[in-house]
């Protein structure tokens, strides 16, 4: 061959070197084809001119160099038309009508891919290019709809970053496909922060062949790392799989910790003689139960958590699940019925209204019967009106009276007059008595306006309502905090609640427990829950924060307490209280009673009459009249004979 020759295909070869990743950069998504037409170019002649073998081995060495560079390019470029495809596939199945955020990195091959994307897919989208970690700041996070997030990423290290350290400006409910070189790097980005909390992440990998890609999806509660779903080869998926399946329907076993702590009637400890913790029963207990055969997973109860991320009742929640006593339909106020504090409200005596009502009913009859007497009588008896008024009186001060009428007017009027009088002065006799020795409950606070101008205390088991009182929009629940006082155990706060000194904030369930258990020997409560709700809304179980189960926990509850299980399992946590109580067991914690000089009602206490002890009247009542019944008979035979 002439060196001429050999010149001018030498400056061929060295400018299409330097001429095809200058137009892989430059050119769009379209020309992909017209590229690698270019660079198949020099490959050709370079095998055309290998046959003849016109160059010396250096030349050749070199040559062959080349060609391979530039297969290994042409190859780069059918893997991008492949990721291209796989994506877009993925979108038109999975994420059709989500709003779409591309991000990539400053590898050229992604920018295709980008590209042609852009191209492809009608979904409104947001393209982000990533430098450092402050790139991804700029990336909308909260979508109105679903949201699919395009993650070509060469060098991971950013978003892994970003990952860990914005907990808040991250989509945990979007849909994630993240390409990268290695699968570590996926787990590496499911075992993040944010990434343990989103429930669909998948990762796209290279294959061992020209054009495959494999596919992984992440875990979350049904185990560690990611697993394989699928692979991408020959423009086609080899297996039809769900993508994006939910995890949360069925978690399949998973193991989830709960932290707990004793808190009746939400959450009771049943102990043996030596204190041990035998089982746990109440109302949580019984609804996280229903959650786990619901939901299939098992749990894990820690008290605190063994990785001391749950400290108690007055630090934050940070177990996967955390049962506490607030699963109970309200948060309410409960007050003190202090018999000496004055009180703003007008009083309500009991059995005012009945007696003085009878009182009108006695004076009205008396009139009535002195005017039938002047007119329905002769003129020659009116001059006994005072012995009659002094009879009538009488009767209706159940004192016996005598004398006998005479006439059958008069009789029959007395008649009816001593059955009027008999039964009005049995119940007003009752009313009165009762009015004089049932002890009358003041009016006291009703509403959290009247307690935040009493100036008493607020107190609570821990901090966790005083957070809650300074986020309201409501002024007088904002003052509370002002007089909140947090108490380490109950039989001190409920002490200083026996004695009038303090108000307790805490659910219904809870207060409605202690108010049974809180009573004087003649039953009357000793505790009053108001009637105004301080958080009116149910609160069932405590998640961490963007956890993926609120969903599905929120769903499960929902149906718990539209079928009453929720009040039903509340009153069997009760009577299990009660049972274990009377063996001795120490169901029931912090019980009734106090240090005050108030007793609590005990077996020897007295009860109130009911239909149950006054049987035994009606069966005398029956015998006597049998025997009336037969003596009269006998009367009535001895008398005809």
């Amino acid at each position: 061959m002439e060196p001429k020759r050999l010149l001018w295909l030498l400056i061929f070869v060295y400018s299409a070197r330097w001429l095809v990743p200058a137009q892989i950069q430059h050119q769009s998504a379209k020309d992909i084809k017209n590229i690698k037409v270019r660079s198949l170019i020099p490959s050709f002649a370079v095998d055309n001119y290998n046959e003849k073998k016109l160059y010396s081995d250096k030349t050749q060495d070199f040559l062959n160099k080349e060609s391979t560079s530039l297969k290994k390019k042409n190859m780069t470029l059918t893997e991008a038309g492949s990721l291209s495809e796989l994506l877009a596939t993925v979108v038109k199945q999975e994420l059709s009508g989500c709003g779409l955020v591309l991000v990539y990195d400053s590898n050229d091959l992604y920018s295709v891919v980008v590209q042609d994307l852009l191209l492809l897919l009608p979904n409104a989208r947001q393209v982000i290019e990533v430098r450092s970690t402050e790139d991804l700041l700029k990336v909308e996070w909260v979508s109105t709809g679903c949201g699919g997030y395009l993650l070509l990423l060469d060098h991971p290290q950013p978003l892994l970053t970003f990952a860990n350290t914005h907990h808040h400006t991250w989509d945990y409910h979007g849909r994630y496909v993240f390409v990268s070189q290695r699968v570590e790097q996926v787990e590496a980005l499911v075992a993040t922060r944010n990434g343990k909390k989103t429930e669909h992440i998948l990762g796209v990998v290279k294959g061992g062949q020209e054009g495959e890609w494999r596919v992984y999806m992440n875990m979350l509660y049904w185990g560690e790392g990611v697993r394989p779903v699928t692979t991408w080869r020959h423009h086609r998926f080899t297996s039809q799989s769900q993508l994006f399946p939910d995890k949360l329907d069925d978690l399949q076993g998973a193991i989830l910790k709960v932290s707990t702590f004793e808190l009746a009637p939400s959450i009771m400890y049943y102990r043996t003689d030596n204190g041990s913790l035998l089982y746990r029963y109440g109302e949580d207990v019984f609804i996280t139960e229903t959650l786990s055969s619901v939901l299939n997973f098992r749990l894990h109860y820690a008290e605190p958590a063994d990785d001391d991320v749950f400290h108690g009742k007055d630090r934050p929640f940070a177990a996967p699940l955390a049962v506490s006593g607030l699963s109970v339909p309200s948060v309410d106020l409960v007050g003190h019925l202090r018999r000496s504090h004055p009180v703003r409200s007008n009083p309500v005596l009991v059995g005012h209204r009945r007696w003085s009502r009878l009182l009108r009913q006695l004076i009205r009859a008396t009139k009535m019967s002195c005017h039938n007497k002047t007119v329905f009588v002769d003129y020659s008896e009116r001059d006994r009106l005072g012995s009659s008024w002094q009879y009538t009186f009488g009767m209706h001060f159940r004192e016996p009276q005598t004398i006998e009428p005479r006439i059958n007017t008069t009789r029959i009027f007395v008649m009816f007059l001593w059955l009027y009088t008999m039964v009005l002065t049995l119940e007003y006799s009752s009313n009165l008595t009762a009015f004089l020795l049932v002890q009358k409950a003041p009016a006291s606070l009703q509403t959290i306006r009247e307690v935040h101008d009493s100036g008493l205390e607020v107190a609570a088991l821990g901090y966790i309502f005083n957070f809650s009182l300074a986020s309201s929009v409501d002024p007088y629940l904002r003052g509370l905090t002002k007089v909140y006082r947090a108490y380490p155990s109950e039989d001190e706060l409920f002490s200083r609640a026996l004695d009038g000194q303090t108000f307790v904030l805490q659910n219904r369930g809870y207060l409605e427990f202690h108010a049974t258990t809180y009573v004087t020997r003649q039953g009357i409560p000793r505790l009053r829950i108001l009637k105004e709700c301080f958080a009116p809304y149910s609160i069932a179980m405590v998640l961490q924060k963007y956890s993926p189960l609120k969903r599905k926990f929120d769903l499960v509850i929902g149906w718990l307490q539209q079928s009453g299980l929720v009040d039903h399992y509340f009153r069997q946590s009760l009577r299990q209280a009660a049972a274990i109580e009377e063996e001795g067991g120490g169901g029931i914690s912090g019980g009734g009673g106090g240090d005050n000089g108030e007793e609590v009602v005990e077996d020897e206490a007295l009860e109130a009459l009911n239909l149950d002890h006054m049987q035994g009247v009606f069966m005398v009542a029956a015998i006597g009249w049998f025997i009336a019944i037969h003596t009269f008979i006998v009367e009535a035979y001895v008398w005809r004979h």
